[in-house]
Order: C-alpha cells, then structure tokens, then sequence
C-alpha cells in the first residue's frame, strides 16, 4: 500500500470522527503551546538578565541607611574603600525633582555620585555630546537621554550648554536651584534602580550644595569582581548589622532567576500532565475507532491488507493527530509567547520598597521562539501521537479476520 493512499485513509478516518478528532487534536495543541510558552519565555528572560547584568555591572553594592540607622560621612566611604575586595567606593544620591528647561516641565531621577565611578558602576553608558562630569563641578550637570529629547513631545529638545533648573522640595521649603548642561548621554535603557535614560547626573559637591544635607543618603560599592559581591555583604552585615539596606543588582538577579526556574517546574509540569492527558485522548480515541471499525477491519483482511498494513493505518491516524496538532500548537504557541510575555514580565517585577532607588524591577524581554525549539516540539507531538496509538495500531491488526467480518 502506498504511502499517499495510507495517508488518505487515515485522514478520512479523521473527517468522519470529526468532533472527536478535533478534540484530541486540541489536547494535543494544547500541551505543545505550553511547552513553547514555557521554553521561548524562559529563554528570552535569561538573555534580559544577561543583558541587565552586562549593563549595570554584577559587581555593584548599594548601601542605604535604615530608617533611624547609620548616618554615612565621609569616613565611612574611606573605611569602605578599605575593604579587601572593594575596587572604588563613593558617595551616591538618588533623588525625585521637578526640572524646568524652556517650555519642558517634567519629574526625572537625580543620581549624584563621584564622577570617576560612573563608568564603573554603568560600563555601557556613553557620551554623546559634552564633555565628562569632574568631581569639582558643582554649576554643571549630564542628561539622560529622555532628558534632554523627551520621547511625549519630540519637538522639544534641552540642548548642550543650555540652562535647567531643578525643583526640590525638603519638608515645607522649595528649593530652586539653576544648572548648565555640560553632557548629554546616549540612550542607556533601564536597568533595575537606575533609569539613566529619565535621570539628571551631577557630582557629589552639586548634590551636597543642593540638598543641604551633611550626610550620605547611600554609598556605591564597586566589588573587584562578581565573586566579590557575596563576601562583601556579609563584611557589611557584620559592620552595620540591620541599619543599612544592601541593594545587590547580582543578588537581585539570582533571586529573580530562582522564581522563574520554580515557576518553569510547574509550568513544565503543567505542559507534561496536559500531553499526557492528549495521549491518552489519542489512545481512547483510536480504541474507540477500532471498536466502531471492526467490520472495516475484517473486510480489509478479507480483500489482502496484512497485519501490517491495518496496523500502518491506525498508527498513520494517530500520527495524522500528533501533526495536525503540533502545527496548530506551534501557531498558538508563538502567539501566546510574544502576548504573554509583557504579562510575565509585569508577574515578576521585584519590589524594593523599603529604599527610595527605584520601587521595582522593570522586567522587559522579548520570548526566544528558535527553529529549534519549533522542531522538537513538532517532533515531540508526532511522538506522542504514534506512542499513544501504537497499542490501539497492534490491537486492530491482530483481530481475527472470521471474527472482524461477523461484527454487526
């Protein structure tokens, strides 16, 4: 028997189950758009924490006084920088002000530190017009990207060299204080705690003259190297114990993953019940097709089709299922994975909001569908298909012939 008219066969088989064949085809479906859910969003997660890694550094440490806990100076960052393992320490502000440049009006992020660490703390963050920030300056500011071409009104622009003034309030008193633009930066992305792209850069003297304050609000620690980064916190914890917070972008991250990977078992064991359950809709499917057909069983006997041929049949339909449902699957699958994954994104954001830097992790990413991925999962539902109606297959191909054809 050919293989077309195999094929034929077992698609008519199909046609004239209609209702139950679709049914089982959608098990099928089912299970294989889970399976490419899980897998292109895991794996387009994992390249966002690459990337946010690379771009923040995964050796960075933020220490940020409790409330009523330690009040940092400038002794504290000396002593800091002392630590084995600590490759620079500085000063670091982070705060919410108002900025008035022209007609532009708008809140923004006012990160402070010691210009020589910029670089160290954000590796990719380049210039793209002015001059670097010196720790002297105290009249001059950098801005971010969003800054300086706001992305709600692209008519407007703050150019080099022009003047800003920031808006703060401190309890009931404004506090007015007017800037140059010395540097504007390329556009960076946003990272967690730091949105470069919406925040205004100046040194440590700027921001003392404008907040007035004596104290550190934080410290940034820059750890020699990742492997650094644990040993430091505990040095920290042991020093200032449960008065300061540790912001760790490589803890945050390996949390983060933590929760995926849980989340990914349980999806991986929801996507497996869901196949399992379709083969076994296939299975009681082809059972039921081989008790409804045992009359056709017989007369295919009688007209020469051997064992093999009736069993190539039923295992052709059960593959026919597995195909037709894996197609379908791969389709919704990648549908559901680029329409889920803004929902997943914002289902893990992780909250920070015991500090002021930044209330969530902003989890942006875009699901990995691979030629890979999309071939397996259209090999694995074939798999299921012809297991699941390989026993029904064997049972059809061994009735007796006598017997089949005296069925009513």
């Amino acid at each position: 028997m050919k293989l077309l008219d195999i094929l034929w066969y077992a698609f008519k088989g199909l046609r004239d189950r209609k209702t139950r064949s679709v049914l089982t085809i959608l098990g099928i479906a089912i299970g294989i758009t889970a399976v490419i859910t899980l897998v292109s969003n895991t794996s387009g997660f994992d390249n966002f924490l690459t990337e946010v890694l690379s771009r923040i550094g995964s050796n960075n440490l933020w220490i940020i006084p409790t409330e009523g806990g330690v009040k940092f100076t400038d002794t504290d960052v000396v002593m800091l920088s002392r630590l084995p393992g600590v490759r620079a320490t500085a000063p670091f502000y982070f705060q919410r002000v108002l900025l008035k440049a022209g007609s532009i009006e708008k809140y923004v992020n006012f990160l402070a530190t010691d210009p020589r660490v910029i670089k160290l703390i954000l590796p990719d963050l380049n210039l793209k017009e002015g001059e670097p920030l010196q720790p002297s300056d105290v009249a001059l500011v950098a801005l971010g990207h969003k800054v300086a071409n706001p992305p709600e009104d692209p008519n407007k622009q703050i150019r080099l060299y022009s003047s800003v003034s920031i808006l703060i309030q401190q309890s009931s008193i404004l506090k007015t204080r007017s800037f140059m633009v010395g540097a504007i930066y390329d556009e960076f992305g946003s990272t967690p705690y730091l949105d470069v792209d919406n925040s205004i850069l100046a040194s440590v003297e700027a921001a003392r003259s404008l907040l007035g304050s004596k104290h550190y609000p934080a410290i940034v620690i820059v750890a020699e190297s990742p492997e650094a980064v644990e040993p430091l916190i505990e040095m920290l914890r042991d020093m200032y114990g449960d008065r300061i917070e540790i912001i760790s972008p490589l803890t945050i991250v390996r949390n983060v993953r933590a929760i995926i990977s849980n989340f990914s078992i349980f999806m991986f064991v929801v996507a497996s019940v869901s196949l399992v359950v379709a083969g076994i809709g296939i299975m009681n499917t082809m059972m039921m097709s081989v008790m409804e057909r045992t009359r056709e069983i017989g007369i295919l006997r009688a007209i020469g089709f051997s064992q093999r041929d009736v069993a190539t049949i039923f295992l052709a339909e059960a593959a026919l299922i597995g195909v037709i449902g894996g197609l379908l699957g791969i389709l919704l699958g990648a549908s559901a994975s680029l329409t889920l994954g803004d929902v997943f994104g914002r289902m893990f954001q992780v909250g920070e909001t015991s500090t002021r830097m930044g209330q969530v992790i902003q989890i942006s990413y875009t699901p990995v569908i691979s030629l890979n991925l999309i071939i397996e999962s259209f090999l694995f539902a074939i798999f299921v298909g012809v297991f699941s109606g390989l026993y029904p297959a064997m049972k059809a191909s061994r009735m007796d012939p006598v017997q089949a054809l005296r069925a009513e």
